[in-house]
């Protein structure tokens, strides 16, 4: 599994891991179809507007459906007008699907990274820290990599309870009874086959789902 970073705003420019003008997009459609039609929903009142938001919107792909996975925050940088800051990765609907079922899937960790970040103090301090964070989350999706790792306090399993932590101030009052663990979409996720949406949703660091909106396009 590879996740790419897409980071357009005003005075920057796209990035990734892998430099491909296929993945480089997924922030253009971010920032021209999903955000301008993206609504204020009532739970989303209580987050801030850069809590981030777990994303899956399909692609097609030589042929073949893929499902672009990831998170994204709008809005870091109060200078530009129009920002987007995206961690994502491509991967086919049974990855997908199995991926989900775990207690916190791939995406929710890109999203605890991107609150991280904000706070320029804490365990995802800059962006170096940032791109060592995704590559031990990379690894932990392959049992092979993640052997190799001999140090116990650097495999995810174990650095991953500090992206659990009060990484903004407005975690505070968010409790662990607050929001769903149940998706508000009928089927899910076998749903996200039948159209062309982009599914979005925004999670608490307990996992639970407090806030939700579905984008066509």
């Amino acid at each position: 599994m590879d996740v790419f970073i897409a980071e357009i705003g005003k005075g920057s420019r796209p990035l990734s891991f892998s430099f491909s003008k296929r993945w480089l997009k997924i922030g253009d459609i971010l920032l021209r179809d999903v955000i301008p039609n993206m609504v204020v929903t009532l739970p989303g009142k209580s987050l801030c507007t850069t809590h981030p938001w777990c994303f899956v919107m399909p692609g097609d792909i030589g042929g073949k459906k893929y499902f672009y996975f990831g998170s994204f925050v709008k809005g870091i940088n109060p200078s530009e007008e129009k920002p987007v800051f995206a961690l994502y990765t491509r991967v086919s609907y049974k990855w997908l699907c199995a991926n989900l079922q775990s207690e916190f899937h791939v995406a929710f960790w890109l999203s605890r990274m991107l609150i991280g970040i904000q706070r320029q103090d804490g365990v995802v301090s800059d962006k170096v820290a940032l791109k060592d964070w995704i590559k031990s989350l990379q690894r932990s999706c392959s049992p092979f990599w993640e052997a190799l790792v001999i140090n116990e306090q650097h495999k995810f399993r174990n650095r991953s309870v500090l992206l659990l932590s009060e990484l903004s101030p407005s975690e505070e009052k968010i409790h662990s009874d607050n929001g769903t663990e149940i998706m508000p979409w009928k089927g899910w996720p076998g749903c996200i086959q039948m159209d062309r949406n982009v599914w979005l949703w925004r999670q608490t660091r307990y996992g639970k789902i407090i806030d939700s909106q579905r984008i066509s396009r």
